[in-house]
């Protein structure tokens, strides 16, 4: 089959509301790649969570949203942080 995002051809294709994308786009999206390959059950609850329908809609969810759905420490998913603090 066919990713409907980038037109290869794939054996393994994800179903992202009416599209297959195919997980070298999936992983374009930092988070959620990362996600989707340490632990495909939270990234399907992440999809269907946040009511994701399509491609454009995944790369969308921010990481806050993504937060609030889940608890990523729970499962093992540390963040570095964006926030940085200048001490003077």
């Amino acid at each position: 089959m066919k990713c409907d995002n980038c037109k290869k051809e794939d054996q393994w294709l994800e179903m992202i509301g009416k599209e297959f994308i195919c997980h070298k786009c999936l992983n374009k999206h930092k988070l959620m790649g990362l996600i989707m390959r340490t632990h495909m059950d939270t990234f399907r609850f992440v999809l269907r969570k946040a009511n994701v329908q399509t491609y454009q809609d995944m790369m969308n969810v921010d990481r806050k949203t993504i937060e609030e759905l889940v608890d990523l420490k729970k499962y093992g998913i540390f963040l570095k942080t964006t926030n940085v603090v200048e001490i003077e």
